[in-house]
């Protein structure tokens, strides 16, 4: 049954955006988009995820045309990943469930030490069924925004991968310690677990 919905899913999309798929990914791959805060951070951890192929950093969400990355290039868009998966190993659910595990789920002006337009999180649908799913799994205390899908602009390639670059890797690390990234999901997780406990 799951690879039945995901085959549908992956089918939906397409239709609904075109979305650029990166050569080294199969022609079966599904697709999925979310923002949750700096680009870099949100590509490295869905490219732990097992079943994914690769995450593409980028934006989406907003109406400026073309946006590119330099200080106000991109416009209202927000920084994106686009995440390209095996439908046979991820569902859609499990994609949103990642994405309530990895932002700040209760901060929808931002993300961690990043404020703004740009770094507000949101997960992006492309059914009413994917909608609901996004709904239903969202925390009792979330704000993140649930929207429909629009057009995804992948960042240069000098952002891409970032966290993996020799060099730009401990830029990376420096960036994600010193905006409290995993201290604020840490807490977050807690929380979850002594609201569980307590019910």
């Amino acid at each position: 049954m799951k690879k039945i919905m995901a085959a549908a899913i992956m089918l939906v999309s397409s239709m609904a955006f075109a979305a650029d798929r990166p050569d080294d990914v199969p022609d079966t791959a599904a697709w999925f988009q979310y923002s949750g805060g700096c680009f870099w951070c949100t590509e490295a951890d869905s490219e732990k995820l097992e079943g994914v192929y690769e995450a593409v950093s980028g934006f989406t969400g907003g109406t400026t045309p073309n946006p590119i990355y330099q200080r106000g290039g991109w416009g209202d868009h927000r920084e994106a990943a686009q995440i390209w998966y095996d439908p046979s190993v991820l569902d859609f659910a499990d994609l949103v469930n990642h994405v309530y595990t990895t932002v700040d789920y209760q901060d929808n002006s931002g993300q961690f030490c990043d404020r703004g337009r740009s770094y507000e999180p949101a997960i992006y649908f492309t059914t009413e069924e994917e909608k609901a799913i996004a709904q239903d799994l969202a925390p009792e205390s979330s704000v993140v925004p649930i929207e429909p899908t629009s057009r995804f602009y992948p960042v240069r390639d000098d952002q891409q991968g970032y966290y993996k670059g020799t060099l730009s890797q401990l830029k990376y690390r420096y960036y994600r310690l010193s905006c409290g990234r995993d201290g604020r999901i840490f807490d977050l997780q807690q929380e979850r677990i002594s609201a569980e406990d307590a019910a």
